[in-house]
């Protein structure tokens, strides 16, 4: 009986490429050939911000110039693909286009990345958004994606304003590289009644997207000042400048 309602299920609400939405196997996310359009991040790379190297040099550092010459707060960054035209219009459906069940199949891709160390981590934490902008979109997607990962991990803990946005600075995207770390410079607090769940804790910092890692960088610089033990920031896609 399971057997014939899923299979009619599948008939009358078939799964969908999430680009070009051609109906595909229920358990895909994109259909063939979307899937050649992907680009993802694999090694070698930057052991920190996960930039890729074009090439695999047995003597070349595990680090990236920017990451040689300026160690980010956070130790390790997890991510998925380059943001390429491909994944930004994706993720722009998430984010402005109302499409929010993406991010339980963003959070399904993300699970798949990190299943084998989730018990490692004590706090799930999302970049935040500043109440302006977050009554402007109604959602803030960091928070969609932890509580999409949430339901794969129970029991681990999870705050939706852990962090809070302080400051409503200009959106990132209208800015250059050194506005960026500018813009955002203290304009993240760990929420007074979180602080004492901070110290020695191990905390995963999930995003949508990391572009100069500015946003990543504030975040993770004021969980380390109130006392983390490590962050690693997990992101959808990231920015590969050059490429």
């Amino acid at each position: 009986m399971k057997n014939f309602l899923r299979k009619l299920v599948e008939v009358f609400f078939p799964s969908h490429c999430l680009y070009c939405e051609k109906i595909i196997n229920k358990d895909s996310l994109f259909c063939g050939d979307c899937w050649l359009k992907l680009q993802f991040i694999t090694d070698p790379k930057c052991k920190i911000c996960s930039y890729p190297f074009e090439i695999e040099i047995s003597h070349m550092s595990p680090l990236c110039s920017k990451c040689l010459i300026k160690k980010p707060s956070y130790d390790k960054s997890i991510v998925i693909f380059r943001y390429n035209p491909f994944i930004k219009k994706i993720i722009g459906d998430l984010k402005y286009r109302d499409k929010n069940f993406l991010a339980k199949k963003f959070a399904k891709i993300l699970h798949e990345k990190i299943r084998s160390e989730i018990a490692t981590y004590d706090l799930i934490v999302a970049v935040p958004l500043h109440q302006k902008r977050l009554r402007k979109r109604k959602f803030n997607q960091a928070v969609l994606l932890c509580r999409e990962l949430l339901k794969f991990f129970p029991k681990k803990n999870f705050y939706p304003d852990f962090l809070i946005r302080v400051k409503n600075t200009k959106p990132q995207v209208e800015l250059r590289k050194k506005e960026r770390e500018k813009n955002l410079k203290r304009a993240f607090l760990v929420n007074k009644k979180y602080r004492d769940e901070v110290m020695g804790k191990k905390i995963l910092l999930v995003d949508d997207v990391m572009t100069t890692g500015a946003t990543l960088e504030n975040c993770a610089k004021e969980l380390k000042r109130r006392g983390a033990k490590e962050v690693v920031s997990l992101v959808v896609a990231k920015t590969v400048f050059g490429k």
